[in-house]
């Protein structure tokens, strides 16, 4: 057994192979990193493989205040850091896709590729008419902000975790340590930061200007992806999930295997190591908008893999598959198993070549897969 810690708690995980590029591999809304073990055997001769823990799972810490999507990305941020990554391949199944996704948003260049695998992926409900996101721009420079405030603005836009939450040790830096941080990623907006940075200016021009002033909370940000497109209305706040994941880990488990099933009895012994309060935290503020928008706009290599037969999230249609893979056909390959639930990595053989493909092919377009998802000429 192999753990760090972050901010005080403990985050448990395995390793295998000596050598090699790593790859991270993250579980989902059910188990622990235990599953991921064949996984781990087939790729350790070529690449150094982790599977981690995230809060309320397996051996990593139960507490509530982690529980949040910030937490989680801090964990595997704080993760990567700790043991000298600055770039890995993850590969993460249902909320760990959750998870990856919202982690690769926001520092893209510390994720080689990425593959989600079962991850929450919904019609919004407005595909006819949802606007494609564009990636964001640098902010133009002739305007009437100060230096100081692009620069305040620019620091405070890198925070993924909301204010004034418990894993966020960035929100009580006093300025001048906040602007030592180095800028990864500018285009990466996080509105609460934003708003902290603005209120901050403010209060500095009202002691300026010898006004009293009672300082407001900060805003509690709900955990969701950074906007990254105009909103398209009520319906970007669309969350299937939730009704999903109004269960307990046992109730989820029994979807998926019949008790009759060996993967059963060993995930059932996973899960008696969790927190079934986690659930509460995993569906919050999910928008199925927001993620097709955020999938769009990866620029690492991504291999998005679904069972064709998963009972918790259903496979996702032609429209959405072309919703996500227009105009980067080549960087994101939707690939449907037939006949596989929601853990391929314990139903399909073939799920273990395809990860080899995924990691060893420099063009993740000439993967062969018979049963790989390809857009229709039209």
């Amino acid at each position: 057994m192999s753990a760090i810690t972050v901010d005080g708690d403990l985050v448990h995980y395995e390793v295998l192979g000596r050598g090699g590029r790593p790859v991270i591999l993250l579980h989902g809304w059910i188990g622990s990193w235990r599953y991921w073990i064949p996984t781990m055997r087939l790729l350790q001769l070529k690449f150094r493989v982790y599977a981690l823990d995230l809060f309320g799972y397996g051996d990593s810490s139960k507490n509530t205040a982690k529980y949040n999507m910030a937490s989680q990305m801090r964990l595997l941020d704080q993760f990567m850091k700790q043991l000298g990554m600055p770039k890995a391949a993850i590969l993460a199944h249902g909320y760990g896709a959750q998870v990856a996704l919202n982690f690769a948003a926001q520092y893209p260049e510390r994720v080689a590729r990425l593959m989600l695998i079962s991850a929450p992926i919904f019609d919004p409900g407005d595909l006819a008419v949802r606007v494609p996101p564009e990636p964001a721009k640098p902010a133009e420079t002739q305007d009437d902000t100060t230096t100081a405030e692009k620069t305040i603005a620019s620091a405070a836009s890198r925070s993924p975790y909301p204010a004034n939450d418990p894993g966020d040790d960035e929100a009580d830096k006093t300025l001048p340590s906040s602007l030592r941080e180095t800028i990864r990623n500018p285009n990466a907006i996080d509105r609460a930061a934003l708003r902290r940075a603005a209120a901050y200016l403010a209060e500095q021009r009202r002691i300026e200007e010898n006004k009293p002033s009672v300082r407001a909370a900060a805003p509690v940000e709900p955990d969701i992806l950074p906007a990254t497109a105009p909103v398209n209305g009520e319906k970007d706040a669309h969350n299937p999930l939730e009704s999903i994941l109004a269960n307990d880990m046992e109730g989820l488990l029994g979807r998926c295997f019949r008790k009759s099933e060996t993967e059963y009895d060993k995930l059932y012994q996973d899960i008696a190591k969790c927190d079934n309060r986690v659930l509460r935290y995993l569906s919050r503020d999910f928008s199925a908008g927001r993620t097709l928008d955020a999938i769009r706009l990866l620029p690492m290599p991504t291999v998005v893999v679904h069972g064709a037969d998963d009972p918790l999230i259903p496979l996702p249609d032609e429209a959405i598959w072309d919703y996500v893979t227009q105009s980067k056909e080549d960087q994101l390959v939707p690939i449907p198993l037939v006949g596989v639930r929601h853990f391929p990595m314990l139903e399909h053989e073939t799920f273990q070549r395809l990860v080899g493909m995924f990691l060893e092919t420099a063009d993740i377009s000439k993967i062969e897969l018979k049963e790989r998802w390809r857009r229709r000429s039209r």
